[in-house]
């Protein structure tokens, strides 16, 4: 049986390398002007080069989002991307747009093709069309089921890519126009402003001063609010499905999420990897993803949609996590740590924190608790506590140490 891919998402440099320090089998990252994303959490062509020999240094595939909306006007700009990054060996472009993927096959004609989840492929009809025109792989609808899944990679002979964590959209596919009506912003091209989670009352013309609920949770009235997606608890049942590829969405999140999500997966994915048959879901799993920001957990469409739990899907727009981050590190010379500062934290204090997996450990979830015994700015000045954003030089009490790229964090109380 062979184990799918972990692939995760990355904004920038920063957490493409948190990303493949934290277990990641390939990475994603979008295309300046031509992805689902802001330009701020995208590559411009002259960086790919790095990100993609970065990548490659460590065993680590990079795929290129060039999903977005694509009006006539923008088919210049994908030629001119196409010939601009001719030479930069990334593993595969994502495409939404037949025209694009008809110009990747002229311009690229080796280059390996994947169908985003803009297109919004649910059958193994769609698939099949895909690979007879070119594609390697399909990134299936987020509205399919498992079943749907294991259907489609059993019959199309297609790779099947799906979304297994992350930040769900009401929309098919995430295609949405409220954004676009709203704000004039368009979620199609990358600048969703999330109108959907917004708190809404819905007032009949008829009776302006009376307002009517839409989804109660007890203290809000929820319009459209998706849950976010986490299926960290069906590994067996994904790998056994004969999907290739499990995808984290997120590359506008933090490099700690990038990190703390990698890092339970990939434990998952090896665990079962070592021992199919004794294999046991951890409860650390699910107590180490609530560490991070989210909203409430919930399978999605994985298992099926029930009519008669029409607000399993539904969730507020008010993200949860059980820590704090403190820091990352940014260089360790001898004992001493440069950390970037995320959150205030003092000498003699005892702080959590988690690494990449140690190479000598059969577990991904490295991790524990060191106490801070001196913080000194780069300028040589003593502090007793380290301020929000800021750069500090830190030592740890004698025989507490920390691997590269270590995040510090708090657990809230």
């Amino acid at each position: 049986m062979k184990i799918p891919e972990l692939l995760l998402p990355a904004g920038n440099m920063s957490k493409l390398r948190m990303a493949v320090a934290y277990g990641a089998d390939a990475v994603y990252v979008g295309a300046n002007g031509l992805s689902m994303r802001p330009d701020e959490s995208s590559f411009a062509a002259e960086e790919l080069s790095d990100a993609v020999d970065y990548a490659h240094k460590y065993g680590c595939k990079l795929y290129v989002a060039i999903n977005t909306l694509m009006y006539n006007e923008d088919f210049p700009l994908i030629r001119n991307w196409l010939e601009e990054t001719s030479g930069i060996g990334f593993d595969a472009v994502i495409v939404s747009d037949p025209g694009a993927f008809s110009l990747v096959r002229e311009l690229r004609p080796d280059m390996e093709i994947h169908i985003s989840t803009q297109l919004s492929t649910a059958n193994s009809a769609s698939a099949s069309f895909w690979k007879q025109a070119g594609a390697s792989r399909v990134v299936l609808a987020r509205e399919c089921t498992l079943k749907h899944a294991a259907e489609v990679a059993r019959d199309s002979g297609v790779e099947v890519e799906v979304f297994v964590h992350g930040a769900m959209c009401v929309a098919v596919s995430g295609r949405c126009l409220l954004s676009s009506h709203l704000c004039g912003k368009s979620g199609a091209r990358g600048e969703c402003k999330h109108s959907c989670r917004w708190e809404w009352d819905l007032v009949e013309k008829s009776r302006p001063d009376e307002t009517y609920s839409i989804l109660e949770t007890g203290r809000e009235t929820i319009l459209l609010g998706s849950t976010d997606l986490c299926l960290i608890e069906h590994i067996p049942e994904l790998i056994e499905s004969g999907i290739v590829s499990l995808k984290v969405e997120g590359r506008m999140k933090s490099e700690y999420y990038v990190a703390s999500v990698a890092r339970v997966y990939r434990d998952a994915i090896d665990s079962y990897k070592r021992n199919p048959d004794g294999y046991k879901f951890k409860t650390e799993w699910l107590e180490e993803l609530a560490a991070v920001s989210h909203r409430p957990y919930a399978t999605g469409f994985a298992f099926g949609y029930s009519a008669e739990e029409s607000s399993r899907l539904q969730a507020h727009n008010k993200p949860e996590s059980t820590c704090d981050v403190l820091g990352f590190i940014d260089l360790i010379e001898n004992d001493t740590y440069t950390i970037s500062v995320k959150n205030p934290f003092g000498v003699g204090e005892v702080v959590e924190w988690i690494g990449p997996a140690d190479e000598n450990s059969e577990t991904s979830l490295n991790g524990g608790k060191v106490e801070i015994k001196t913080i000194n700015e780069p300028s040589g000045k003593v502090r007793e506590r380290s301020h929000c954003g800021s750069t500090v030089l830190v030592t740890l009490k004698d025989g507490d140490s920390l691997p590269e790229y270590a995040i510090l964090r708090r657990r809230k109380s």
